[in-house]
């Protein structure tokens, strides 16, 4: 199965509200800056349990595309439907969308 990539602007305008935005950088990093509603889990977290999204939709994003297409080729090989979102957290905030601070 082909992994899927949409870029900031597709997210932004067509991201769905029932799908969660999982944030697969640092706590830190995540700390720093996020996209609204997004979700922390660290890549490592991942990697090392896809599984538990199996059969899930989800959004996978990180800085600029590199950790969340590696989680997203996990998450596809566990039977999850990632998504992830090229350009990431930083094209979404170069593009002068909202963020928010602070761990979750």
């Amino acid at each position: 199965m082909q992994m899927r990539e949409v870029d900031v602007e597709l997210f932004a305008t067509g991201r769905r509200s029932d799908v969660a935005v999982v944030d697969v950088r640092s706590a830190e990093e995540f700390a720093a800056g996020h996209v609204p509603g997004a979700v922390n889990v660290p890549l490592e977290r991942v990697i090392t349990d896809p599984g538990r999204y199996a059969g899930q939709e989800l959004y996978v994003i990180c800085q600029s595309g590199g950790r969340s297409a590696k989680a997203a080729e996990a998450l596809t090989a566990a039977g999850a439907r990632p998504v992830s979102v090229g350009g990431g957290t930083a094209g979404w905030i170069s593009s002068g969308r909202p963020v928010d601070t602070g761990a979750r």
